[in-house]
C-alpha cells in the first residue's frame, strides 16, 4: 500500500472513531422522561401517571452497562422500601443487546421486547412495534 493511501485510511478511521456522538450507545445512566402507550385506541403517558402517584419515581435511574446488564436503581429515589425492592427485583436479571438500529431488552433466555433505537442529543428513544415510545435522558 502506498503512503498516501495508508495516511488517508488512518485519517478516515480517526474521523469515524472520534466523530461518533458519545450518545450513540445506550451504555450509561438514564432517567425515564416519558413512556407513551396506547390502550383502547387512546395514547397516554404511563410515566406521567406513575409520577402523579409516586413522585419519587422521578429519581429512579436506569443503568445500562457495557457487560450487557440493564438495571433499575431506585436506592436513592426516596420511594418506600417495598416499592424499591419490587422494582429492583423486576430488573435484576434484565439484559440488553443492540443489533443495528434495534435494542432487545429482556431476560437471558431471550424473552423480552425489541425496540427501534434512536438518539438525539442526550435523549434515547425506544419505539416498539406495538406503538409504545419510551424516552430516556442521559445523566451526567
Amino acid at each position: 500500500m502506498n503512503r498516501p493511501t495508508f495516511l488517508f485510511l488512518i485519517l478516515l478511521n480517526t474521523c469515524i472513531t472520534y466523530g461518533q456522538s458519545p450518545a450513540s450507545t445506550p451504555v450509561g445512566n438514564w432517567k425515564m422522561i416519558s413512556h407513551l402507550a396506547t390502550y383502547e385506541g387512546k395514547t397516554f403517558d404511563s410515566h406521567v401517571a406513575l409520577l402523579s402517584q409516586r413522585p419519587c419515581a422521578a429519581k429512579i435511574i436506569y443503568r445500562i452497562t457495557s457487560d450487557g446488564n440493564y438495571r433499575l436503581d431506585a436506592s436513592e429515589s426516596g420511594c418506600d422500601e417495598k416499592y424499591v425492592s419490587i422494582q429492583q427485583r423486576l430488573y435484576s436479571k434484565n439484559v440488553w443487546k443492540v443489533s443495528g438500529t434495534s435494542i432487545f431488552v429482556g431476560g437471558k433466555e431471550g424473552i423480552g421486547n425489541t425496540y427501534a433505537l434512536t438518539f438525539s442529543g442526550n435523549k434515547m428513544t425506544w419505539k416498539s412495534e406495538y406503538g409504545d415510545v419510551i424516552t430516556y435522558q442521559k445523566l451526567p
